[in-house]
């Protein structure tokens, strides 16, 4: 087993590059749909809800890579790479995961923050982006705790990986579970920076032990 941190880093990376061009685009003014207002004081919450959004999705894009075990799924006819993923990492390259994502996503947020147009209420989390340590560390344990609820999911996808509808099912409410953490973080814009941090860090703390006990209990019950 490895902790792939290669792949950890560019997947952190890409959603981080993802999250400032999306924001950089509202921010501008421009429209992500044709009918769209594209008011830029929107583009702080967007940068909120893209940070729960992404990090949550990315596991998924970690867990696409090429190997000797996924080619083995192929001739198997096993399911896609990310159903037995865990077998192949290690537990340290899945709690890895995590803080990576943090540290690309807050940093991505820092960056938004300094062009953004609306620089937000006084005493909120995006005013105070730029003036202290808290909302960037609120920023990097939410996209962490984000992280791990959707580590967490697919661990729990492998055990149905065999029954079609299900598979269909659990994909459609990973979805659903990106979206509704995205809608979720959205609060985070307007939060004080310390509720926003206590929040965030006590989100924390309880899906670290969670997705330990999920992932094991998935290889447990996930083997043949």
């Amino acid at each position: 087993m490895t902790m792939h941190l290669g792949r950890t880093i560019t997947t952190g990376v890409i959603t981080a590059g993802l999250l400032i061009g999306l924001f950089a685009v509202m921010n501008a003014g421009q429209p992500l749909r044709s009918d769209d207002n594209a008011d830029p004081s929107n583009a702080p919450g967007l940068a909120f809800g893209l940070l729960g959004l992404l990090s949550v999705f990315s596991v998924a894009v970690s867990f696409g890579r090429r190997s000797a075990m996924h080619e083995r799924q192929q001739r198997e006819g096993s399911g896609p790479t990310f159903q037995t993923v865990l077998h192949e990492y290690s537990l340290s390259g899945i709690l890895v995961m995590g803080p990576v994502q943090g540290v690309c996503l807050s940093l991505a947020m820092l960056v938004c923050r300094s062009f953004a147009v609306d620089t937000g209420t006084p005493g909120s989390m995006w005013a105070e982006f730029l003036s202290g340590p808290l909302p960037c560390l609120a920023v990097f344990a939410a996209a962490w705790a984000s992280t791990n609820i959707g580590l967490a999911y697919l661990s729990l996808a492998m055990l149905v990986r065999k029954i079609v509808v299900l598979s269909i099912l659990g994909l459609l409410l990973f979805v659903a579970l990106g979206v509704g953490i995205m809608m979720a973080f959205g609060w985070l814009e307007a939060a004080n920076p310390l509720a926003g941090l206590l929040f965030a860090s006590l989100t924390l703390l309880v899906t670290i032990p969670l997705l330990i006990g999920v992932r094991k209990l998935a290889l447990v019950m996930g083997t043949d």
